[in-house]
């Protein structure tokens, strides 16, 4: 889709209108999302529907500027296997993507350009192949993945679950946005899932639950959906997820199930039918590139307060350590009505710049040079010359504010070490 809305037909009773599909969060490297959810209903006799979905983030893509607007173009080729090599789908689909701002055409508004194939299949494994192309580079992102297509003529079936997080119905229309994938980058976000049902009996009245589950069993949130009447062999149904607790980066397992009910009470205790999917938490929306949370947090020197610092390490746990941590940068989010956080991109981009430029006896970050760095960013000058002594080196950062640091070498391994030390109010500000 470009900017606005693209209708799809879900099994086979009504059209979903995806509003547009969430791209990854701010600090993350962006990539292809790709998805696969199977349906029943399909025109060919013992084969399953099988939507593919193909989410390319704007920030990948090559914009060119045109007629004051910004252009990019891909292909999204997608192929399927069975498990002796032999292609049996393969369909390749050219998109045209138009914003207005260079700020989208970078990923400002985290819209993705959203492909998505119909492909019918006979239950089985495959292996599903995806390659986007860039138009204008011509740079490829390649993917390949398992897909295992169910039998959903055995009576009662659960189709594939589809992650949503936005429902708005008109009429016998739903307009949905869903997240592509297994990720979920917001704990905040309202979260639903979406899944058909198909009953040879008709007339009978069940319920559904979903469960969240770590892999040792621990449930993360669970829930029961009011008991509903099966008047037709196939129904589409919407259930909200709501964790009960705050989720650790992690792989976790949903589980669909449905259950009789008689008398208006809920048999949880037996399941007629059966659907899971992953549910991955990465790091946060905030912070996705943050691999060490203790590191992260020891990296706010830099730019917080004393008593900030003592608010986040002060917590007992690693998820409300995490949560203050994100807390934290959201209050110096500089746009926070837009899903990036250019503040955080800066100063830790800045702490890896360190890293690589300025490792001396210690990390990068934590060296005189490193320091200044990460604070006041790139110097519009540098000179080096030797001292008055003639033994030792020094090199001079002039910034535009005609602020200067002399750091001085005194070993000879280029261990530079500030000649005066910083204000002692010296912090990060980010500026655009």
């Amino acid at each position: 889709m470009m900017r606005g809305t693209t209708t799809l037909v879900v099994g086979a009773l009504l059209a979903l209108q995806v509003l547009h599909v969430r791209a990854q969060p701010a600090g993350t490297a962006p990539s292809v999302l790709t998805d696969a959810l199977v349906f029943h209903g399909s025109e060919l006799k013992g084969t399953e529907h099988v939507d593919v979905y193909v989410a390319v983030p704007y920030q990948i893509l090559q914009f060119e500027a045109h007629d004051a607007r910004y252009a990019s173009r891909l292909t999204a080729r997608i192929a399927v296997r069975d498990s002796i090599g032999r292609r049996l789908a393969d369909t390749t689909i050219a998109r045209s993507v138009i914003v207005d701002t260079y700020a989208e055409s970078q990923g400002s508004t985290g819209k993705t350009e959203t492909v998505v194939a119909r492909l019918q299949l006979k239950p089985g494994s495959y292996r599903r192949e995806i390659t986007v192309t860039d138009g204008f580079s011509h740079r490829e992102y390649a993917t390949t993945d398992t897909l295992v297509v169910p039998d959903l003529t055995i009576t009662p079936a659960i189709s594939s679950l589809m992650y949503v997080r936005e429902i708005e119905q008109r009429g016998d229309r739903f307009k949905i946005a869903p997240y592509v994938g297994h990720t979920i980058w917001s704990g905040e976000t309202m979260l639903f899932t979406f899944f058909e049902v198909y009953s040879d009996e008709l007339n009978i009245t069940a319920a559904f639950s979903w469960n969240v589950t770590a892999s040792d069993g621990r449930s993360l949130g669970k829930g029961v959906g009011d008991p509903v009447k099966l008047d037709r062999r196939s129904s589409q149904h919407f259930l909200p997820l709501r964790p009960l607790e705050r989720a650790l980066p992690g792989s976790y397992t949903l589980t669909v199930n449905m259950h009789p009910v008689s008398g208006g009470i809920v048999d949880t205790s037996t399941s007629l039918a059966s659907r899971t999917r992953r549910y991955l938490v990465p790091r946060s929306s905030e912070n996705a590139m943050v691999t060490d949370l203790s590191l992260a947090v020891r990296q706010l020197i830099y730019v917080a307060e004393q008593d900030e610092l003592d608010v986040i390490t002060g917590s007992t746990n690693d998820a409300d350590r995490q949560y203050r941590f994100e807390e934290f940068w959201k209050r110096h989010d500089p746009t926070p009505k837009s899903v990036r956080n250019e503040a955080y991109e800066e100063y830790y981009s800045r702490i890896e710049t360190a890293n690589r430029r300025f490792k001396s006896y210690t990390e990068g970050w934590l060296t005189d040079m490193g320091r200044v760095y990460i604070i006041y960013g790139e110097p519009g000058n540098i000179e080096r010359f030797n001292s008055s002594n003639g033994i030792s080196t020094v090199v001079r950062w002039t910034y535009g504010n005609s602020l200067t640091f002399n750091f001085e070498d005194n070993t000879g391994f280029g261990d530079y070490r500030l000649r005066a030390p910083l204000p002692p109010n010296a912090k990060f500000e980010y500026r655009r």
